[in-house]
């Protein structure tokens, strides 16, 4: 799918037809992530880690509301040249394309494309990084595989209840296969308590056994992997810890699990130093993973930050990455 630039940044008015739909001017965000990367045996790399261009908007009737989301990433085409080919539309990744109807019985999604609620819910307490990002999938900007949770979802039906004291629940099923006679290849659920200061979540994902190859799980066993996650905001530090279990894993991965623990400390004038340790254990030895990063940043104000991040790996290729984000 590709966008142009004039789709992206066209001024739409707020407009009402005849049955009183009104649908609302929508918001253009942006957000770039680029700077200088260094990878073990590899050569230095001015790198440009995030371009995404959004939009975002709301439209209302008597009857419902509707929230719409579109964000496209273009950082593949911009750093295509690396591997010596050109920008091309097929560079273009849509990271969000999703409608939202808010309704005093929770929320009910339409995603064909999404970012992960499960990964931002349940692994955002030790996912504090720019380019050592704590997931897995193909947008995981290190290709480590620590833990299993990839950072987006596609075809993805959910339902977020209301908050009851603190805590809502979240159910989601995933389309991953159209052709193998599961109408429901996924089911995700998560409880979330958040009062501003503490976080805790619970979660899991079920994925179902028809929906790999049989010659990759010839055992016809029923993947899950499940989450818990915990983090407290004190005055100047945040602390957080997420631990993941992967029972029964198609394919060569074998059973894993992974502990991370993170912290970031706020100084004065903007900034501040985060560390974290990830440490994966898999029933197959040479799967085992341990990683350690460390990263100084700036936020300098509300739209711009500085930053540079270091990891060490035992199996990952380790790195040194500086850079500086720019989003409105």
């Amino acid at each position: 799918m590709s966008l142009s630039a004039p789709f992206l940044f066209a001024p739409l008015a707020s407009a009402a037809d005849d049955s009183g739909v009104v649908v609302n001017k929508p918001n253009v965000t942006f957000f770039t992530s680029l700077g200088a990367l260094s990878v073990e045996d590899k050569d230095f790399d001015p790198e440009v880690f995030e371009s995404e261009v959004g939009l975002k908007g709301v439209v209302k009737s008597d009857d419902f509301t509707m929230v719409y989301n579109l964000t496209a990433d273009f950082s593949d085409a911009i750093n295509s040249r690396d591997t010596n080919g050109p920008e091309a539309e097929g560079d273009i990744h849509v990271k969000e394309a999703n409608v939202v109807f808010p309704t005093s019985y929770g929320a009910f999604v339409i995603a064909p494309r999404i970012t992960s609620g499960q990964n931002r819910e349940l692994y955002s307490n030790v996912d504090l990084f720019e380019y050592n990002e704590a997931h897995s999938g193909s947008v995981a900007p290190t290709g480590n595989t620590l833990y299993g949770q990839p950072a987006e979802g596609d075809d993805v039906l959910a339902w977020a209840s209301p908050k009851f004291m603190g805590v809502k629940l979240v159910l989601a099923t995933i389309s991953l296969d159209e052709d193998n006679g599961e109408d429901m290849d996924a089911q995700a659920y998560r409880f979330i308590y958040d009062d501003g200061k503490l976080n805790l979540g619970a979660g899991q994902v079920i994925v179902n056994k028809n929906t790999p190859p049989a010659a990759a799980n010839p055992a016809g066993l029923t993947y899950t992997r499940s989450a818990l996650t915990a983090g407290y905001k004190f005055d100047k530090l945040d602390l957080g810890v997420t631990y993941e279990i992967n029972d029964d894993t198609f394919g060569p991965a074998g059973d894993y699990d992974t502990l991370g623990i993170a912290a970031r400390y706020h100084l004065n004038n903007g900034y501040s130093i985060a560390a974290a340790h990830y440490s994966k254990d898999s029933e197959v030895d040479a799967n085992d993973n341990d990683g350690t990063v460390m990263q100084i940043k700036k936020q300098a104000g509300n739209n711009i930050a500085f930053w540079i991040e270091a990891a060490d790996y035992d199996k990952t290729p380790d790195n040194i990455a500086v850079g500086v984000n720019l989003r409105y």
